[in-house]
């Protein structure tokens, strides 16, 4: 098939990740780029941003993304996803990059540590199931680990940035891919820019791939001493305790179960332990652990 991508519409751009997506699109300078929000949103995006706005039903969703060539969605909502994933085969959409952003969801270890990944898998099969039956019609899965940047400066990983301290699960030797929100970005752009080359799979992406007793020598390093207080846990605890807090309503409990999901060491968190990175195929820069904690620690 030969595709051609000028017009991008992203779905949940105003969240955590869809604000760096916009801005490598619009930075690249080679696509139209427009935003698909609910006709309640009042959220605002940069000058140059089409803003569509919509209901979602069936028809409405139709004709918004009527002429649009991709769709890359970063919502969490499943079931809003599949919707947008129908009305972007009826609409004519060209390529589909789904919200799989995150851990190696074609892992069953992670799939069963992590159950909220089951959402993306069955978003997978749907993809590809449409892509079998709509020849015109294909997608792009990124996988890229933790929001490197993003989970150093909440405290998603375990590292608290301001008292110095470290939650470290087990030994903390198990490597694991993390990207910076703007790789992500980039990691979009570079699959639009290689449509025929990442037709219908997943690709790999990582801005590094560390330990946690790597990142937290970086941090060390980058901040002086003295050295930061460790605390160890273990996989099952940060399953037992996400766990209780989810059971609670309190969505908290995703962190530790994430994160003992991805330090697991049969997750397969390391990507390239069983597949090449496509890094250098959609340009992602190559950066050394202490340049991307010390960007981490300036910002």
């Amino acid at each position: 098939m030969t595709y051609n991508i000028k017009n991008v519409i992203v779905s949940g751009a105003s969240g955590n990740l869809g604000p760096s997506i916009v801005k490598a699109l619009l930075d690249s300078g080679k696509f139209t780029v427009s935003v698909l929000t609910r006709t309640s949103s009042s959220s605002t995006f940069p000058q140059g941003v089409k803003v569509v706005k919509t209901e979602y039903n069936p028809e409405a969703l139709v004709a918004a993304l009527k002429g649009q060539d991709a769709v890359v969605c970063t919502i969490g909502d499943f079931n809003s996803q599949g919707q947008i994933i129908d009305a972007a085969v009826k609409a004519g959409v060209q390529r589909f990059i789904p919200s799989d952003f995150g851990g190696n969801t074609q892992n069953e270890n992670f799939v069963r540590l992590f159950p909220g990944a089951a959402g993306k898998v069955a978003q997978s099969k749907t993809l590809a199931e449409k892509a079998k039956a709509h020849p015109g019609f294909s997608w792009t899965s990124i996988l890229c680990g933790s929001f490197f940047d993003w989970s150093l400066q909440t405290g998603f990983l375990g590292y608290d940035l301001k008292a110095h301290t470290a939650l470290i699960y087990e030994k903390g030797d198990v490597k694991f891919a993390t990207t910076n929100l703007a790789d992500i970005g980039l990691a979009v752009v570079g699959v639009l820019l290689h449509p025929t080359e990442t037709a219908n799979r997943f690709v790999y992406i990582a801005s590094v791939e560390a330990t946690q007793n790597e990142i937290l020598a970086a941090l060390e390093k980058a901040t002086g001493p003295p050295k930061w207080t460790v605390t160890k846990t273990t996989i099952a605890e940060g399953q037992k305790i996400g766990g209780e807090k989810l059971a609670k309503g309190d969505f908290s409990g995703l962190m530790p179960i994430i994160a003992s999901a991805s330090f697991d060491p049969n997750s397969q968190s390391e990507f390239s332990s069983f597949t090449k990175l496509d890094n250098d195929l959609l340009g992602i820069p190559h950066q050394t652990l202490d340049q991307l904690v010390a960007n981490v620690l300036k910002a």
